[in-house]
């Protein structure tokens, strides 16, 4: 058999410049020139106002990052086949936010290729940018923050600098190459609890919602507890006795899927009464935050809502680059805060009847008590808690902050707000 009908020229894969389609490009301001500035809003999660500052700040490495000998013998910003900058971070930024690949060549008259490299080299730019660094706060700050956090509880506790938890990057499953180069086992990527592939992420956010701690490093399977130990901020605080990096008599504020130590207070387990539900209830107010920092988080960034089909090696810096993001979302107060009025439980309670006399079974619905509170669900946040066995035996010399803020609780009567 002939080969010949096997045989094609470089030109039909469209190599051949002749043969390559022409470009008309619009720059970036004359394709969203049309859009309100809500709308703009809802699609760049930010508006023109911010976008424009975030381009300011990252211009130059942009230019950098993409043309590093200015371009060639063409001027980029007159070029309509190279790719103005801008667009390339337009075309990040509605990535994150969750637009359709294929969307975005339309719209931006780009190739396929060019997408992905203008997301990768803006991860790499906004990763790389001084002024997107986030750190560890010092100790002006962390007053700073704790006295926000006491107006945020019915207690008042003023030592709280930070709420944590950790966040599922939900994934496909990686690739058994993958895993054998990691030395991982694929079913270690995968969150029992909730059936999905990904990473663990610690986070720890102040009372804006913004991140100044993040860490990527263990497959989903990974308990919270194990994350957190292994990291090292923890290391560090449990010698800040050494580096100073707490201020006394600070703390940090997780579930019970961490332990009690002089840096970390926890809810107490177990179903409380009196003073000690109202100290639960207190902290469940501040932890909340780094609840809806997530929500945000995710909400802001769609692709996250998702699994994400990048290569499984390439997440930590996506999500480091979506945090920065997050953060300078965050400075330019790119968040809406809608007031919450009385609640009105009627509809609820007559959901709750209905499912029993469809059901005939009251164990498909949650419950709720005399406080309208669903009391199936109420202290059962302990997911992910290690065997006891394998935690860390570390003793705990002198009162921690977390008894303090017991003893503030005790003293003052504290009790759960009664909406």
């Amino acid at each position: 058999m002939s080969l010949l009908p096997l045989v094609f020229s470089y030109s039909s894969f469209g190599g051949n410049k002749t043969h390559e389609n022409k470009r008309d490009r619009r720059s970036f301001d004359e394709v969203n020139q049309s859009l309100s500035d809500y709308v703009f809003r809802r699609m760049f999660r930010m508006t023109k106002a911010n976008f424009n500052r975030l381009y300011t700040l990252l211009e130059l490495p942009l230019n950098k990052a993409f043309f590093p000998k200015g371009g060639g013998k063409r001027d980029p910003s007159k070029s309509k086949y190279l790719v103005d900058t801008k667009i390339r971070l337009g075309v990040a930024i509605r990535f994150f936010a969750g637009a359709s690949p294929y969307d975005l060549m339309q719209v931006y008259d780009i190739g396929f290729a060019t997408l992905f490299l203008s997301v990768w080299k803006v991860i790499d730019v906004v990763n790389d940018t001084q002024e997107f660094r986030y750190t560890f706060p010092d100790h002006s700050k962390q007053k700073e923050i704790a006295q926000a956090f006491s107006q945020k509880c019915k207690a008042g506790f003023n030592m709280v600098i930070g709420a944590i938890d950790g966040l599922l990057i939900w994934t496909l499953m990686p690739p058994l190459s993958v895993c054998r180069f990691l030395n991982v086992g694929q079913a270690n990527f995968r969150c029992h609890r909730k059936d999905k592939f990904g990473f663990n992420m610690q986070a720890i956010c102040d009372h804006n919602l913004k991140f100044y701690w993040v860490n990527v490093k263990w497959p989903g399977a990974t308990s919270d507890y194990m994350a957190w130990v292994t990291s090292g901020l923890c290391n560090l605080l449990e010698n800040n006795t050494t580096t100073k990096l707490l201020a006394a008599g600070m703390t940090l504020v997780g579930d019970n899927a961490y332990v009690k130590r002089k840096y970390m207070a926890i809810p107490l387990r177990g179903n409380q009464t009196g003073w000690k539900d109202g100290y639960n209830f207190s902290v469940s107010q501040i932890r909340i935050t780094i609840e809806r920092a997530f929500g945000v988080f995710v909400h802001r960034w769609a692709i996250l809502r998702a699994p994400l089909t990048i290569p499984i090696l390439k997440v930590p810096a996506l999500v480091e680059c979506l945090v920065r993001l997050h953060n300078f979302c965050i400075d330019c107060e790119e968040l809406d805060i809608d007031s919450v009025g009385d609640k009105d439980f009627t509809h609820l309670h007559r959901t709750v009847e209905l499912s029993n006399e469809l059901y005939k079974v009251r164990d498909n619905v949650q419950q709720l008590d005399a406080l309208d509170r669903p009391s199936e669900l109420l202290n059962c946040s302990n997911h992910f808690i290690d065997s006891e066995s394998y935690r860390y035996d570390r003793s705990i010399v002198g009162d921690t902050p977390m008894d303090v803020m017991l003893a503030i609780a005790r003293d003052n009567d504290v009790r759960r707000t009664v909406y």
